[in-house]
């Protein structure tokens, strides 16, 4: 029991056991569209930030939110 403790300690501590996902909230018809980014460069900074801890970007939902709101998840999963 003391093994399973101190390596599941060990998993939360070094963040293997971390679940990690990428989340963009965007207006489709932003007041200024110039100073928002393209949807198309939601993939690029997904990848990006997935590939911190060595992930790829999977996209997985979109779904609208209130106030006509657009939610996009990416999550991170090994390459």
């Amino acid at each position: 029991m003391r093994n399973v403790c101190l390596i599941s300690l060990a998993l939360a501590l070094s963040g293997c056991a971390i679940q990690r996902d990428v989340t963009f909230v965007y207006y489709p018809d932003p007041p200024h569209s110039n100073t928002f980014p393209p949807i198309s460069q939601f993939e690029a900074d997904a990848q990006k930030e997935c590939a911190r801890y060595g992930l790829v970007a999977v996209h997985e939902w979109d779904n609208w939110t209130s106030y006509q709101r657009v939610r996009s998840h990416w999550r991170c999963v090994q390459p």
